[in-house]
């Protein structure tokens, strides 16, 4: 800790917003004062080559320079072909107009080749050329965005810049899929993109723009001219065996700056996850509380396609219009229905300090039916003076999921999960010159009744099940109601800016469950084994930040923001009530530090506190999944935690290199322990009081470049662990303690134009050490090689290999080989393509791997090798 509080009072951090400046002035001819046209402009730190901003002067000669953070001494200079090159140094806090005359001048021209930048930076934005970096083998932009420096896509679909989430996808600064975005990764044709665009510290609201500036950058597509305004339409057959497989598309898009509309429709068996076009990656709505689940395999870490049996619809309906006035009436209505099925072999040891150490083994199979509809609404005004919002978002699931289980005794499972929830978030917005006045609201609804049933009934040490039972079910039904309201303002008044925010709240709960028994569900009546809780939490929050610009290159911020809370607790089983008050805060102090235009240091130090949730609350037995009985004792849980991290970001758009350092560090303190208890297979779980503190420790570095000397696109990640915590099992508290490294280096090379290759590797270590002893470490290798050949024009053939290796894995099987082949044929609107996947015929991947002070062993079923016809074609 107080290595990082040197670091901290060194540099420390957040995001930093200054007030944008603007020079002005013209250039014209000194013998005749005619204004001089298409002049290059261009502004550079005092003494410095490093480009700012640039500009071109118009007819009359004039120009304006704009940006922000701004240095104090800045140097402009004017350039063309016909005129000789002129500068001045100038003071930007008070720049006045700047003439400059300057004389004509007659230049002989040579022959040049002008090649394109691949990137470029205007500003905060940078900007990708798409034409720089594609090639045969991509189709969507999402593998695109895939080489780009600075940019990872992970493999949720998810979108980093520089290490960090973006906060906005736009096309052709519309923001259609409100946070779906990898329905337009997936399906916007590359060869349609003419630039991507990242917007540093991008802000979504204008008035907002120059007072409040966020650390998350943003993403635009700009669309080539040909691609606005036209409607495009491709349709995808495709099928293949064993034993019958089939993918299907059907994708309509047209985008302009006024309108925009997607229709998706996807249907596929092979293995391919298209329900990840879905995810949302906007912290919009919270995930529904989830009490029991079942006893399912875990997937592994390889290729979906290799491991993946399911049967999944898409359908996907998005607008977006342009109405009067600055608004735009965005509409979203998204449908999935997936069956997905799994088989593994799974084992368990959990290692105590005294005794041996527990084993579970389990033969497992699961199904998975998923049926998930949601909509949403949004209508938006955003003009320089004003925000108006309001957002409806509705989302229903209908899923359950079947599982067997193989063990000393087989088990039946089944779980039924149907929820519903409704959300309507409002915020309004008037700015006045260096002031702002924000009022806002959040008001949701979520309830879900889920049912758990087993079969046969194992715990025989309830008195309360009959000798002739075989069937126990768990119900938990839960309601939740939250309202949110704030009003906040703020202002900027010299190297000050302030901000404060006042709220209301109030989130009710309601949670009852119930065990019932055999196949009438007659209910038991055992207060243990019955819940039925009523939580009301009320109160009031008012948040002050207060600002501090140094200079042009610093700021420091300090939030301190202070919740008031009423907690009202009922447990009318046991006829208890209690009702507390809390006072939590979480102060933070932060600071931005721009060494230069490129390279920017930001430092956070945080403390916080809360109290436990209803998932705590309950006093009654729950059977959470076939094997594990939880209750809590009553006891509300408290946590404290200081955190501290330290982000140093580096880009250079000309040499593209785009690189991260962070370190962070994170202290929890927290009231209880978990006791599990296992008897057999079979445990439970209760809370015990019990202080304890837990530390982590992260480092984490990120690289990527473009090598045009070998026509290859590079990246190097990094990244360092480390946990100190407790575990209780058995009654028996253990000091655990984990330790972990990983590198991953990637090279994408256009060896010719004709062959295209492309190797990643991961190596990572890891140890755990718990009181009783040093477990073994655990050394885990994975690369992938993919080569692409040309032959001929529109023909490709492609060839991957995928390589694992586990070292402690007892077998042949800690080194596992996949292998996939694919041929590809363009003609005209037509794609057609041949992928034969697994073509070693593996049949089962081996894991091996820790958590906590338990190791997990898992042998899971693969998809055989298959064989798969497709044909795209574009209608429109």
């Amino acid at each position: 800790m107080r290595f990082f509080c040197v670091i901290f009072l060194l540099c420390t951090c957040i995001y930093s917003s200054f007030s944008q400046k603007e020079i002005g002035g013209r250039v014209i001819n000194k013998d005749n004062n005619n204004p001089l046209p298409s002049v290059n402009v261009t502004l550079h730190p005092a003494g410095s080559p490093n480009i700012l901003t640039y500009t071109i002067t118009g007819e009359d000669g004039g120009f304006t320079l704009k940006m922000n953070n701004m240095p104090d001494s800045v140097t402009i200079y004017v350039r063309a072909m016909t005129i000789e090159a002129q500068s001045k140094t100038i003071k930007s806090n008070n720049p006045g107009f700047i003439e400059f005359a300057v004389d004509e001048k007659v230049t002989e021209l040579k022959e040049v080749i002008v090649k394109a930048p691949k990137i470029r930076q205007m500003g905060d934005t940078i900007n990708y050329s798409v034409l720089s970096f594609i090639d045969e083998t991509d189709r969507s932009i999402g593998d695109v965005l895939k080489k780009l420096p600075g940019v990872q896509v992970l493999s949720s679909g998810k979108i980093l810049y520089q290490n960090k989430e973006i906060s906005k996808f736009y096309v052709e600064g519309l923001d259609l899929l409100q946070g779906k975005y990898g329905v337009a990764t997936n399906n916007i044709d590359a060869q349609q993109v003419a630039t991507v665009q990242v917007l540093e510290n991008h802000q979504p609201i204008k008035a907002l723009k120059d007072m409040e500036v966020p650390e998350n950058a943003a993403i635009n597509l700009r669309l080539k001219q040909s691609a606005l305004g036209a409607f495009f339409v491709t349709a995808q057959s495709g099928a293949g065996l064993p034993p019958l497989l089939l993918s299907n598309e059907l994708i309509g898009m047209r985008f302009t700056r006024t309108q925009q509309n997607m229709l998706v429709y996807k249907g596929d068996n092979t293995g391919r996850d298209i329900s990840k076009e879905l995810t949302s990656f906007y912290d919009m709505f919270s995930t529904p509380i989830n009490f029991m689940s079942v006893q399912a395999p875990s997937p592994p870490s390889i290729q979906e396609q290799h491991y993946l049996f399911n049967d999944a619809h898409v359908i996907s309906l998005n607008d977006l219009r342009t109405l009067k006035k600055d608004f735009i009436l965005t509409s979203n209505l998204n449908y999935l229905y997936d069956n997905q099925k799994s088989n593994s072999f799974a084992k368990q040891d959990i290692f105590v300090d005294q005794g041996q150490p527990i084993h579970i083994a389990e033969d497992l199979s699961s199904r998975f039916n998923k049926r998930e509809l949601d909509g949403n609404i949004s209508l938006e005004s955003n003009t320089d003076v004003g925000f108006l919002e309001n957002k409806f978002h509705i989302t229903s699931k209908w899923n359950d999921m079947f599982g067997d289980v193989a063990a000393a005794q087989n088990v039946s499972q089944w779980l039924k999960t149907p929820s519903f929830k409704a959300e309507n978030k409002f915020n309004y917005l008037k700015r006045e010159n260096t002031k702002r006045f924000r009022v806002g609201s959040t008001i949701s609804f979520n309830t879900h009744d889920h049912v758990l049933q087993v079969s046969p009934i194992l715990y025989d040490n309830f008195s309360v099940f009959s000798p002739g039972d075989t069937i126990m079910s768990q119900n938990v039904s839960f309601n939740h109601f939250k309202a949110d309201m704030y009003i906040s303002g703020g202002n900027e008044k010299g190297r000050f800016a302030t901000d404060y925010r006042l709220g209301a709240f109030a989130n009710l709960y309601n949670m009852n469950s119930e065990i019932l028994m055999g196949q009438t569900d007659i209910p038991i009546s055992a207060d243990s084994l019955r819940n039925d809780i009523k939580r009301n939490e009320t109160g009031a929050e008012l948040s002050t930040m207060v600002a501090y610009r140094f200079s042009s290159e610093s700021r420091l911020y300090t939030n301190i923001p202070v919740k008031i809370l009423y907690l009202d607790r009922q447990d009318r089983v046991r006829d208890a009530n209690k009702d507390n008050m809390f006072l939590l805060f979480g102060p933070s102090i932060s600071l931005q530090h721009r060494f230069t235009i490129r390279t920017e240091l930001d430092a956070n130090l945080s403390f916080s506190n809360n109290i436990g949730s209803i998932t705590e609350d309950y006093i009654g037995y729950i059977m959470t999944t076939y094997r594990s009985l939880n209750k809590n004792e009553g006891i509300l849980s408290k946590n404290r935690q200081t955190s501290a991290y330290v982000y140093l970001n580096h880009r250079n758009p000309f040499t593209t290199l785009f690189t991260t350092l962070s370190l962070s560090y994170t202290n929890q303190w927290k009231n209880l322990l978990y006791d599990i208890r296992y008897s057999g297979i079979l445990n439970n779980t209760v809370s015990i009081s019990h202080p304890n503190n837990s530390q982590y420790y992260g480092a984490n570095l990120t690289l990527g470049q473009s090598v045009d000397a070998i026509n290859s696109e590079v990246r190097i990640a990094a990244r360092y662990n480390r946990s100190n915590s407790l575990s209780l099992n058995q009654g028996i508290i253990s000091e655990f303690t984990s330790n972990s490294f990983s590198v991953s280096p990637s090279i994408k090379t256009d060896i010719r134009r004709n062959l295209i290759t492309q190797y990643s590797a991961t190596y990572q270590h890891s140890n755990n050490k718990i009181k009783a002893g040093v477990l073994p470490s655990i050394n885990y290798f994975s690369q992938n090689l993919s080569i692409s050949f040309l032959p001929v024009k529109k023909l490709i053939f492609n060839l991957t290999f995928n390589h694992y290796y586990n070292n402690l894995i007892e077998s042949n099987s800690r080194s596992s080989l996949f292998g996939n082949a694919g041929i590809k044929y363009k003609w005209e609107k037509i794609d057609l393509m041949l992928d034969w996947t697994n073509i070693f015929n593996t049949s089962r991947f081996v894991t091996y791997s820790y958590s906590d002070i338990s190791s997990y062993y898992s042998s899971y079923n693969l998809r055989p090798a298959e064989l798969l016809l497709r044909v795209r074609f574009k209608i429109l």
